[in-house]
């Protein structure tokens, strides 16, 4: 039985309708060409799917029946002509992203968001880990792309690009009686928290000021063990907007003293080729406001 994609678009818009006149207009064809598909179709599957009257035209049980498998089978086509569409402007099927744990934010999940619906048929994955497992992710190809805190120790064949900017702070427990703007003295006594990626690269001496510190791997931990009075540190702004609103830690820095403006890379494969999803992804990380 050869049943054409253009006998069941007509069907369907007739039931839809209820009149083939309507129908015709809706899916754009002249009246005799869809009541000309419609009566191939009956005679293709030897049911009578319509009951006409003189002046108006009623479904059948069995053309009730065939409608929700129509209707599928026109669904399952326009799926068909997307992937192919996807295809051809160079899609792939599925992308990776390394994202560093400590630059997790809901821009970067509402830019997944846009990704997806921008390409539908696109299966994507999101891996989060520290700086370096970025990095090793992306260079061994378990990766397409990766964001992640800047370093300076990168491979020759990854490609390195400048993501946006973020402002770096000195948060301490509230419950601690320091003055306000204490000095880096007041704190050398003090447990300090730092990144465990700065430490592996040979850039603790950038970061630590206290006699004594802890390493860690992600800015969400490190601001709990702030909030729990554990040390102090410096972390993104943007990571302790909330606990800094909500009194859970306190920004402690020497007046007219700005630590650090830090920023984010983006990097790849230079091997890698550049598809239409990797570009809107970097192309939106760099319109992301700085921090």
């Amino acid at each position: 039985m050869a049943v054409s994609l253009d006998q069941l678009q007509a069907f369907v818009a007739t039931v839809e309708q209820k009149s083939m006149a309507q129908a015709a207009r809706y899916i754009g064809k002249h009246v005799s060409t869809l009541r000309e598909q419609i009566n191939n179709l009956e005679i293709d599957t030897g049911l009578t799917l319509f009951t006409r009257h003189a002046k108006s035209i009623e479904v059948t049980h069995e053309g009730k029946q065939l409608y929700t498998f129509a209707l599928s089978m026109l669904r399952e086509s326009a799926h068909f002509d997307a992937k192919v569409d996807s295809l051809l402007q160079g899609i792939p099927d599925k992308l990776t992203l390394a994202i560093d744990t400590s630059l997790v934010e809901p821009a970067l999940d509402n830019l997944m968001a846009d990704i997806l619906k921008a390409y539908p048929y696109l299966t994507l994955k999101v891996l989060n880990g520290d700086t370096l497992q970025v990095r090793g992710w992306v260079l061994s190809g378990q990766a397409d792309i990766g964001l992640m805190f800047s370093t300076i120790n990168m491979p020759a064949e990854m490609v390195v690009s400048k993501g946006y900017n973020f402002e770096v702070i000195r948060v301490v427990p509230p419950q601690w009686s320091l003055i306000p703007h204490a000095s880096h003295r007041d704190l050398a006594d003090k447990l300090q928290l730092t990144f465990t990626f700065l430490h592996d690269i040979g850039m603790r001496d950038a970061d630590v000021l206290s006699h004594r510190y802890m390493l860690c791997n992600n800015a969400p931990q490190l601001l709990n063990l702030i909030k729990a009075g554990v040390g102090w540190g410096h972390l993104p702004k943007f990571v302790c907007e909330e606990a800094l609103a909500k009194g859970d830690v306190i920004q402690n820095q020497e007046e007219g003293d700005t630590y650090a403006n830090w920023h984010a890379d983006l990097t790849w494969l230079k091997e890698k080729a550049m598809n239409p999803a990797m570009q809107m992804f970097i192309d939106g990380v760099r319109a992301l406001p700085v921090h």
